[in-house]
């Protein structure tokens, strides 16, 4: 039988400055996302009006451990049984982490495919 664990979610916006190779990006939690949901993150180029409270700048390595925290907070549809869930929150947070990496390549390059372009595919990355 398949189960699935609901966890109550942390329903707060959270905003963090992740430093990566190509430059810094500013990272938000959808609140209303669950921890696996896709487009949990939303990444954007960091500003003085976005990011200019932000007391400091989290390295994308570091930020690794503190996914899978949050992916866990943010709670949501979960699947049953731990080692599962352990696992996907594992791969949902590398994934992440890979995608801030690219976004901030992309941002950097400036390119047509820019998340910033006017005529970028997702600019949510």
């Amino acid at each position: 039988m398949h189960r699935a664990a609901v966890v109550l979610a942390c329903r707060v916006e959270r905003r963090f400055l992740v430093t990566t190779d190509h430059g810094d990006v500013l990272v938000r939690i959808d609140p209303d996302r669950g921890g696996l949901d896709p487009e949990l993150l939303v990444l954007e180029a960091p500003d003085h009006a976005n990011a200019g409270d932000l007391p400091t700048t989290v390295p994308l390595r570091a930020f690794g451990a503190k996914m899978v925290e949050m992916i866990e907070a943010q709670g949501g549809h979960m699947p049953g049984g731990e080692r599962l869930r352990r696992l996907l929150v594992q791969e949902k947070a590398s994934s992440d982490l890979n995608r801030i990496e690219r976004w901030a390549r992309l941002n950097a390059a400036g390119g047509p495919d820019a998340p910033d372009a006017p005529d970028a595919p997702d600019a949510a990355g």
